[in-house]
């Protein structure tokens, strides 16, 4: 049978490939249809939809694994955390900020000689909080009578105690904190010295409508509610650290493998790294007679004036040796809770200093 060309219409031969008359292609093969692609099975989708599932959960846990693991970074956030956390967990050190230790509250009545008028000025803040009756003036009997005025403690007064400390509040936390734009490296270990602003949390009814509540806070042991503290990166976490804690991490390895004796000192390395301290004594004092000293740490202020020093200390006691003095020294006692001082020299008592705020 006759085959026409599909372009011009001229007859060819079955078995032409090419039409005669315009050259076109005639009698070719058609294209091969493309190999269809087989259809998933429900359970092969499936099976690929976990296994992208199973990657994207790798990749994330990856992400949050290497996130875990990281160094927590020094900010003002995470040293706020480190320090509530140690007010809330240690109740020694909370209750050295919000408790006043100064007197045996915890006896049914306090006796006062009439001349100790320091003494009585207080309890009559205390008086006028509720916290103690009226004093009521007894005579000591005796061969020397004295005159001396009792005061009682009065039911909110007993609510009050924390064992025989008299404690204006039963939480404090953060409200400001800085140092952490300071880290150092003492050794193998990352340490900081923050300096931090308190808030009282759950104050006594009592203090908080006391008159005399500005007062009765500058009597705490940091009436400012400013604490200095020293802090390490421990388990990638920041924490406060103490002596105790620095010399048992030293021996465990957690902060080096340095020795247990290295610990022991290390709050002193701290401190001085951030020339922090230097002795007790630093800061400002009001003597008896109202005059002003300072100490530094190397020398003696005294109203205005300066004067080179050296120091030692054995615990609280500071000895000062000024500048061509020879071998003159005086002692500075300080009181456990810094503020309050007794100067000596040769065992005897010349002076009492109160600390003065800045």
């Amino acid at each position: 049978m006759a085959q026409f060309c599909k372009q011009c219409g001229t007859a060819h031969a079955p078995d032409a490939r090419f039409c005669d008359e315009c050259g076109k292609a005639v009698n070719a093969a058609p294209a091969p249809a493309p190999a269809a692609t087989p259809a998933l099975s429900g359970v092969q989708r499936r099976h690929l939809v976990i296994a992208g599932g199973v990657l994207a959960v790798v990749i994330v846990a990856g992400g949050a694994l290497a996130w875990l693991l990281a160094p927590e970074a020094a900010s003002s956030s995470s040293f706020s955390r480190a320090i509530d956390a140690h007010l809330a967990t240690d109740e020694a050190a909370r209750d050295k900020l919000l408790c006043l230790a100064n007197l045996p509250y915890q006896k049914e009545e306090i006796r006062v000689a009439s001349y100790d008028s320091s003494t009585r000025q207080w309890l009559d803040i205390l008086v006028r909080s509720g916290l103690y009756s009226a004093p009521v003036e007894q005579s000591s009997g005796g061969w020397v009578a004295q005159s001396q005025f009792v005061y009682a403690l009065a039911a909110p007064g007993k609510a009050a105690l924390r064992g025989d400390k008299l404690c204006v509040a039963k939480g404090v936390k953060v409200a400001k904190v800085s140092g952490y734009d300071q880290v150092r490296d003492l050794g193998a270990q990352h340490v900081a010295m923050a300096k931090a602003t308190l808030a009282l949390t759950d104050e006594a009814a009592w203090f908080a409508k006391s008159p005399d509540r500005a007062l009765i806070l500058q009597r705490l042991p940091d009436g400012d509610l400013e604490v200095r503290l020293p802090l390490a990166l421990v388990d990638k976490q920041w924490q406060v650290i103490d002596e105790a804690q620095m010399s048992q991490a030293a021996m465990t390895g957690v902060l080096g493998k340095s020795p247990a004796a290295q610990g022991a000192g290390m709050l002193d390395k701290l401190k001085s790294v951030f020339s922090f301290g230097g002795h007790p004594a630093v800061g400002k004092w009001q003597a008896a007679m109202g005059n002003v000293l300072e100490f530094t740490r190397d020398s003696v202020i005294n109203n205005g004036t300066s004067t080179k020093a050296t120091f030692s200390t054995k615990g609280n006691t500071v000895t000062i040796t000024p500048e061509g003095a020879g071998d003159a020294a005086m002692d500075i006692i300080v009181s456990e809770d810094g503020s309050t001082a007794q100067i000596s020299m040769g065992g005897m008592r010349v002076t009492t200093l109160r600390r003065m705020r800045d």
